[in-house]
């Protein structure tokens, strides 16, 4: 008898009302959020678990289903995409795990790839959004700054949409709290910077690099938060915005200050950021599907972001614009579309 040939045998019924969640432990973590388990999707390049997982066996339809790239797929189908094995190879692995062999006798133990031990990561924390409205102010450092350039109205306007907060470090009493809030709501996390308020300083708008942090561990030094706590700040920043404006171009930048300078100057476009060049990933710009895109990247990662997007036409039609590379300064490398923005305004 060819190897796999018992396949025939199995209660494929039966493979494929397997509990889910117990089959994807075996090949990465789940994790649990709320009521729902996640693990990382085999379809496609997933960093931050996306695949749900229903368990559903009792209806003999377990099934999972990936909310980044729209996959559902059974639990033979998702072990076939794991392994890179046949049908027959597939129904064999879960027979194994489970111990059903149909009216087949049980085959003899072959080797395979090892299993990753069974666990289940711990559901990541969220700042809680009491924090964010207790601190919503327009007296942070960059809306004094982007009152120089545009109407306060304006600025009141975009603060109150991006939720933007003004904080008292210690160092500075006017730092911006710039959140990265999800399309549930739930706030990742908060980013601390403080800006140059001078128009005629080259400081202007400037962030002072040796005073940016993330919120989220200086509330579990406070205890505020438990010490355990984990954070997942894979989001973009504006993400909360989508849903509100289904139908409005999207313009994809890197910074927050980029996003809230474009968004001042050009209202008619919804303007969101990844926070870093390290954010251009499938799982952070899924939430941007079946959206038309505009990207500004900063002049020196034109080529990059480029080689990324391209790759991700499915997701969304992005365009990626070459304006920061045709109008920056020779002496500029890291020129961006605020950079272009700010200096038409302030001449």
């Amino acid at each position: 008898m060819k190897a796999f040939d018992h396949y025939a045998h199995y209660d494929t019924a039966r493979l494929n009302a397997v509990p889910f969640t117990t089959l994807a432990s075996h090949y990465s973590t789940v994790v649990k959020r709320g009521s729902a388990q996640f693990t990382l999707c085999p379809w496609h390049d997933d960093k931050h678990p996306s695949l749900a997982l229903y368990n559903d066996g009792a209806n003999r339809r377990s099934h999972c289903h990936c909310f980044a790239c729209g996959k559902t797929a059974s639990p033979i189908d998702f072990v076939m995409q794991h392994e890179g094995c046949s049908f027959q190879q597939a129904c064999d692995i879960i027979g194994r795990l489970f111990g059903i062999w149909g009216d087949a006798p049980a085959p003899s133990p072959v080797r395979r790839v090892q299993l990753v031990e069974p666990s289940v990561a711990k559901e990541p924390t969220y700042i809680p959004m009491d924090y964010v409205e207790q601190h919503l102010s327009v007296d942070n450092s960059f809306c004094q700054g982007l009152r120089h350039l545009f109407d306060f109205a304006l600025v009141q306007h975009l603060a109150e949409e991006y939720r933007l907060g003004c904080l008292d470090t210690g160092v500075h009493p006017d730092s911006v709290l710039f959140p990265n809030i999800d399309l549930q709501g739930r706030v990742r996390n908060v980013k601390v910077q403080h800006y140059g308020t001078d128009p005629a300083s080259p400081n202007f708008l400037k962030s002072d690099k040796r005073h940016c942090f993330w919120i989220g561990k200086q509330l579990v030094k406070q205890g505020l938060l438990p010490a355990d706590a984990e954070f997942d700040n894979e989001c973009l920043f504006g993400e909360h915005l989508l849903p509100r404006y289904p139908m409005t171009p999207v313009i994809l930048v890197e910074s927050p200050k980029n996003a809230l300078v474009g968004a001042a100057a050009f209202p008619q476009f919804l303007w969101v950021a990844t926070g870093n060049k390290g954010m251009l990933k499938r799982n952070v710009l899924s939430t941007l599907r079946g959206r038309t895109v505009l990207v500004y990247p900063d002049r020196d990662a034109i080529e990059e972001w480029e080689e990324k997007l391209c790759h991700m036409q499915d997701i969304a039609s992005f365009r990626v614009s070459h304006l920061c590379e045709q109008v920056a300064p020779a002496d500029q490398p890291k020129y961006d579309i605020a950079d272009f923005i700010i200096s038409h305004q302030l001449a």
